[in-house]
């Protein structure tokens, strides 16, 4: 089965949302002023607002939220990510991957680790991760570091500590924005969302506001009942 674009996925509930938009003003004096892309956003903001509302709630199961992304690259990168020559620490091992949702803090992360699996590494979303040498226990084992501010590639920069020579690694965890995700298909991504009534509930929800919004700012027009002279 070949792999759905996960871009096409809020592309589709942005058009859909444009156009029943458009069809609920029928008869109406408006001009509709919103672009595609604006909605695009939006749609992406209003799914973080209905995931965070069910989840305190604890009406949607974590584990329902989880993308896997596998055969993520690893390459180097300055820890401390200056921008001159002389940077103050020595690159090391690194890769990127898209901005998570932080409301969750670490339970964000279901795995990072080697692609087969079997090696899982310790995860720190602060800078507890400097302390993690001094650990009595496992202070040998292989740990990440996630820098949740984004980088020049609006990502999350990751840096492996005590991992063997990896190229490439896997990621499973609950991901802000859908778009980030397309660029690491290639190893047929074919679920582009398994919570569909999520994507119901946003586009039910934007319309609802969208209507309401044009509909206050230009009432419908009143058939003129005036007797002529």
């Amino acid at each position: 089965m070949p792999f759905i674009c996960l871009y096409m996925i809020v592309d589709k509930i942005a058009s859909a949302i444009f156009n029943d938009v458009q069809g609920g003003l029928a008869g109406y004096e408006a001009t509709i002023n919103m672009s595609l892309e604006q909605l695009q956003d939006e749609v992406v903001e209003e799914r973080l607002l209905i995931i965070k509302k069910y989840s305190m709630q604890n009406a949607i199961p974590r584990k329902d939220l989880f993308y896997s992304l596998n055969c993520i690259p690893v390459d180097c990168k300055s820890i401390d990510k200056c921008c001159l020559t002389d940077s103050y620490s020595a690159p090391m091992a690194h890769f990127e991957i898209p901005q998570i949702v932080n409301d969750f803090g670490e339970d964000a992360i279901e795995f990072i680790g080697s692609t087969n699996k079997e090696i899982q590494f310790k995860v720190y979303t602060n800078k507890n991760f400097r302390y993690h040498k001094y650990k009595t226990r496992r202070a040998n084992k292989p740990y990440v570091y996630i820098d949740t501010t984004p980088n020049e590639n609006n990502m999350y920069d990751c840096f492996l500590f005590n991992a063997p020579m990896l190229e490439r690694v896997t990621v499973i965890a609950i991901f802000k924005d859908p778009r980030q995700l397309e660029p690491f298909t290639c190893c047929g991504f074919t679920e582009a969302d398994n919570m569909t009534w999520i994507a119901s509930e946003v586009k039910q929800s934007l319309i609802q506001k969208k209507l309401k919004y044009y509909r206050q700012m230009y009432p419908q027009p009143q058939p003129n009942n005036q007797i002529p002279q």
